[in-house]
């Protein structure tokens, strides 16, 4: 017996949809097409077209353009429009003792706001000084049949602008402004290392263990080798394997997947870029990114001080250095060393009323203690360093006290984690004792705790030389630098809860 479903109704046809179906008849009635094939060798760009506006229009050469109408303001026999592609907007001009009555008719007859047109025509200067395309023969390139945002006050809801990218984008100039500031960072990250010497690579997304971060993995299934494998947490391990291999220099922008909660800062899918760097320690990844922070402000068009969310941030280096036990006693006013295992600790962090569970090794307790009393009062950018050996099974060792890890972090505006990284541990003894423990943790029901990689630990068996890698988010970079309060707002498309 099939089931009772609910089928999605078809959306009522507003008067003004219905009027652009009607148009499209007419366009088919006159043996015209709605969406023709087009392509122009001579079509311009309309930033190209402003930029050496004066000199074009004194030659009074034939301007090809293209792109959607923005706007339309007819006046008896002539009409002004804006016209708008990737590169910019320009006023064009519809005059019917240029284009014939015929032409001007069929302009009024079929054409709305948000279709794409070609047209082509002089440039000239308005009386009001507007720089101006006059239209000497037009086409219309792709009909538009649902209304344009503008419609609906400029798309301001928040959960439309999400799910309809693409509207929020037409609608928002902001929207796009910040789409391409990501772009800049990405490409600027990429130039950065290159110029460091540091070679890109590629590693596997679809991974058998998934490791190389504290958390939760999607899980699919592979039919041909009936096996499951997991979307990455993160590509560390992988890239560790190249340095073993012999790499020196190497760095990943990569895809990452957690199966995780979504919230302001966080979302399933998210960009990082990792770098693993051999014969150099985190001194050497803190000094790089005092030199790649300016750097990339800088090829932004950016000062270093710059304000997020009503904070002045200032991201001239050098930036101070505090060790994760300092940075606790100052925020939490609590000593980790006085509490050496984990029932004293958790008992602590009951009394400063964090939520944390029985079953939650050390490592979690203080990092629990530290997300909800320490990094939301961190505003300038700080590097915590030293980090307790249980909250990182990946770091090296501190030679002078094994009880903590050489790695860093650097902290901004109360709550952005910039980068994570560390001296990588090299020595596979110990590795593959930190994963035991990891794995007893796992078997306790932290499903965040890493899995055991036995090959990672041949790997480094065999010998890796000593490494510095760092893992940089560039989402949460992309939020910090466009003032941007909810990572969704730089993700083109981020992860929602379905509609129905």
């Amino acid at each position: 017996m099939l089931k009772n479903t609910v089928q999605p109704s078809e959306p009522s046809l507003t008067d003004e949809t219905q009027a652009r179906l009607q148009k499209l008849e007419k366009i088919k009635e006159l043996g015209l097409v709605a969406y023709p094939s087009w392509q122009s060798a001579n079509r311009e760009s309309i930033f190209a077209i402003l930029a050496d506006f004066e000199r074009l229009s004194q030659r009074e050469e034939q301007i090809c353009l293209a792109g959607r109408l923005r706007s339309i303001r007819g006046h008896g026999g002539s009409t002004f429009a804006n016209l708008e592609d990737a590169s910019g907007k320009i006023q064009i001009y519809f005059k019917k003792d240029e284009i014939g009555d015929e032409a001007y008719q069929l302009f009024s007859d079929i054409i709305d706001l948000g279709d794409f047109v070609n047209a082509t025509g002089h440039l000239f200067t308005t009386k009001r000084g507007e720089k101006t395309l006059l239209v000497k023969k037009w086409q219309l390139l792709s009909k538009s049949l649902l209304p344009m945002p503008e419609k609906f006050h400029g798309l301001a809801d928040v959960e439309t602008r999400f799910r309809q990218r693409y509207l929020d984008l037409i609608a928002n100039p902001e929207a796009k402004a910040i789409a391409l500031k990501r772009i800049q960072i990405i490409q600027s990250i990429r130039e950065f290392f290159n110029a460091e010497n540091f070679l890109e690579v590629e590693t596997p997304i679809l991974q058998s263990i998934a490791g190389g971060a504290a958390a939760k993995p999607f899980v699919t299934h592979h039919n041909a080798l009936n096996i499951d494998l997991f979307l990455r947490i993160a590509p560390e391990l992988y890239l560790k394997r190249l340095i073993v291999g012999g790499f020196e220099k190497i760095y990943e922008i990569a895809r990452c997947f957690r199966n995780e909660g979504i919230d302001f800062s966080h979302n399933p899918e998210f960009t990082q870029i990792e770098f693993y760097w051999a014969y150099a320690t985190y001194e050497d990844l803190m000094k790089l990114m005092e030199k790649f922070f300016p750097y990339l402000l800088a090829r932004l068009g950016m000062d270093k001080s710059f304000e997020y969310d009503g904070q002045k941030i200032n991201l001239a280096p050098p930036y101070p250095r505090k060790t994760f036990r300092e940075i606790l006693i100052e925020y939490a006013k609590l000593d980790i060393e006085e509490y050496p295992d984990q029932p004293s600790l958790y008992d602590q962090a009951k009394r400063l009323k964090i939520e944390v569970s029985p079953k939650d090794g050390r490592g979690k307790i203080m990092d629990e203690i530290f997300k909800t009393l320490a990094r939301p009062k961190i505003i300038q950018p700080t590097f915590m360093i030293d980090h307790p050996v249980e909250l990182s099974p990946l770091a090296k060792r501190k030679f002078d006290n094994p009880a903590y890890t050489e790695r860093m972090q650097l902290l901004v505006a109360g709550g952005f984690e910039l980068c994570n990284g560390f001296s990588e541990l090299n020595d596979p003894l110990d590795q593959e004792a930190r994963f035991k423990e990891q794995e007893k943790l796992r078997d306790k029901g932290d499903e965040e705790a890493h899995q055991f990689d036995a090959d990672f630990v041949t790997a480094i068996k065999h010998g890796m030389p000593p490494t510095a890698g760092l893992g940089m988010g560039i989402d949460r970079l992309a939020a910090l630098l466009t003032d941007s309060h909810n990572i969704k707002e730089v993700i083109l498309f981020p992860t929602l809860k379905p509609e129905r």
